[in-house]
């Protein structure tokens, strides 16, 4: 374990560099924060281990990888840890020839896992490395030298990539990932000669550092936008038939892992056709997609983003507009009938609404530490300090969470936030948080900015039902009688100038007569803010004939349409039920 540590440290330290010559497959400068951060959890959940075997050490390391695995590189590395694994399977000591015969079954299987390998990049590092150990193993008394000269051979093979690929050519640079790969062979000669990982003296190797390069092979667009990834867990798993089945969505597809545990990655248009297909292997999770054309020109701007956003998925945004803004979104816990859900990672929106109105009971919950504590992590990657805002406290002990643990993560770099509100409310608050970080605000401006439009956020519902009112115990059953057989249709507020607090502020005969009231709520509170500019959202429990109603009214009466129309959250249709219509309005200075 001390072994993998050495190789961890001596990445993270360089992993910075691997980012500024990061121009391969996309120019998007995350090599070296993908291979870091994948090493760093590998370290961090192994560590315990009292395994004292290679074969089950190289075991808990293999699993840790597949787990953590992050980026083209990450996943090229967990199958080459998968293989290594593999190759020392039952023992319990190892020899030069066990461990140069483990180091081509690593190389084979890393190749295999790729739909389309390329030479000069860390497969040819990799392969290059294998080879030099399998014809010259037995030259050697002692794993040292071994390793010290099989490293030799890495850094010669890292060197010829500027020639292998155009992109590397005209940059005039090396594979990221290769590099990594022999930073990673640094560190285990550095601890094999010293026997210790604390630092004495200069470093092993002294690379000469870069100023970031992607400006030389800069792009206007991409034929495959999202770096998207997963994990499935699953018995028999056929990564064969999975990587079949996902070759035609894109490039740079790679499946890695076991029989019952597979990593994919893969550039493509469609991650939720992707995550789909997965599904039909296995439970999914992990579930990311990154635009790799804004990160590219995040990279290129002028101004740097500092600030990373989190929010829970109460927060009803676009998909395109999350990943647009690398907005990350901790998933609540679902339950529908006594069956456990992820919030859009297990069942959709879309799926859960629809399967609202035949349940017996439907309730959310907090998301999971863990999740919190995977997307904080992962941010540290790419930001110095994190603004959060979340859906109300008063009624969820999601924000608490969040504090908890990413004040752990991130100590006083952590500025959160109660909303006070949710659905579009939340969702436009975010968004506004999101664009400012772009802009390269801090996070403590952008929480002390969004808390005022938190203020200024409006969310009214129309319902359709009362049953769930009743069920959740804010209605008798003998006042949800009375309203269903008079056919009263009442409007929520959820109210963030009191905490959030839930509050009937109409009833009306119909629904008609409903969406009257809630119209004239808005016109009221837009009289009284005074001037300003609006900014509205629209969001609904499977109603979405009522929704495109809405909008059409809103823009009469109004001028505006809706930023917006999608399902809500299931956060919404647990409190309200099915047929619930929500009107976010944000009211912000004129001058802005």
């Amino acid at each position: 374990m001390r072994v993998i540590q050495a190789a961890t440290r001596r990445l993270v330290e360089k992993h910075g560099h691997l980012n500024d010559i990061n121009v391969f497959p996309v120019p998007d400068g995350d090599t070296g924060s993908n291979m870091a951060g994948t090493m760093r959890n590998i370290v961090s959940s192994s560590a315990k281990s009292i395994e004292r075997s290679i074969g089950k050490m190289s075991d808990v390391i293999a699993e840790s990888a597949l787990m953590s695995a992050r980026g083209n590189s990450g996943v090229i590395l967990a199958q080459f840890l998968c293989g290594f694994s593999e190759g020392v399977k039952g023992l319990k000591r190892i020899s030069p020839s066990d461990f140069s015969n483990a180091a081509s079954t690593a190389a084979r299987r890393a190749m295999e896992s790729i739909s389309d390998p390329r030479e000069g990049t860390i497969l040819t590092v990799i392969n290059d490395w294998a080879e030099h150990l399998k014809e010259n193993c037995h030259k050697y008394q002692n794993f040292h030298e071994l390793l010290h000269d099989s490293l030799e051979r890495a850094k010669v093979s890292v060197r010829s990539t500027t020639d292998k690929l155009a992109s590397l050519k005209k940059a005039d640079v090396v594979d990221a990932g290769g590099l990594g790969f022999v930073y990673l062979l640094e560190g285990i000669v550095e601890f094999t000669e010293r026997g210790s990982l604390k630092d004495k003296g200069e470093d092993y190797v002294v690379v000469e550092t870069f100023n970031p390069v992607q400006e030389k092979v800069s792009v206007d667009s991409l034929e495959f936008l999202y770096c998207t990834e997963c994990l499935v867990i699953g018995e028999a798993i056929s990564a064969s038939a999975l990587r079949q089945r996902l070759a035609p969505l894109g490039d740079s597809l790679i499946v890695a892992g076991t029989a019952d545990k597979v990593r994919v990655h893969i550039h493509t248009n469609e991650p939720d056709t992707v995550f789909a297909i997965a599904a039909e292997f296995g439970t999914v999770s992990a579930q990311k997609a990154e635009n790799m054309l804004e990160q590219h020109r995040r990279l290129l701007a002028d101004v740097q983003q500092q600030t990373g956003i989190i929010t829970d998925s109460t927060c009803d945004l676009p998909e395109h507009l999350l990943r647009e803004y690398d907005i990350q979104v901790a998933p609540l816990r679902l339950f529908l009938n006594d069956e456990e859900f992820v919030d859009k990672v297990t069942i959709s929106t879309e799926e859960f609404n629809s399967r609202l109105g035949d349940s017996t009971s439907a309730k959310t919950s907090q998301p999971a530490p863990g999740d919190f504590k995977r997307l904080y992590e992962e941010m540290q990657e790419h930001y110095s300090e994190v603004a959060a805002v979340h859906v109300m406290a008063r009624y969820s002990g999601t924000m608490q969470s969040s504090k908890a643990v990413g004040s752990m993560v991130w100590s006083d770099r952590l500025n959160i936030l109660d909303s006070n509100t949710l659905t579009g409310g939340l969702g436009m608050v975010v968004l506004k948080a999101a664009q400012r970080a772009r802009e390269g605000m801090p996070a403590a401006e952008i929480v002390r900015l969004a808390e005022e439009d938190c203020a200024n956020v409006r969310v009214f519902v129309s319902m359709d039902t009362l049953d769930f009112a009743v069920r959740g115990g804010r209605m008798t059953r003998s006042q949800g009688f009375l309203a269903r057989l008079l056919n009263i249709k009442p409007v929520l507020e959820f109210n963030s100038r009191q905490q959030g607090k839930v509050n009937v502020v109409a009833k009306a005969l119909g629904a008609r007569r409903c969406e009257d009231k809630l119209f004239a709520m808005l016109a009221r509170e837009v009289q009284e803010h005074g001037p300003c500019t609006l900014q509205f959202a629209i969001t609904h429990v499977n109603v979405p004939e009522v929704a495109e109603r809405y909008a059409r009214r809103m823009e009469n009466e109004f001028g505006m349409a809706p930023l917006y129309i999608m399902q809500a959250s299931p956060v919404l249709g647990c409190h309200s039920g099915p047929g619930a219509c929500a009107v976010a309005m944000l009211m912000s200075p004129a001058e802005q």
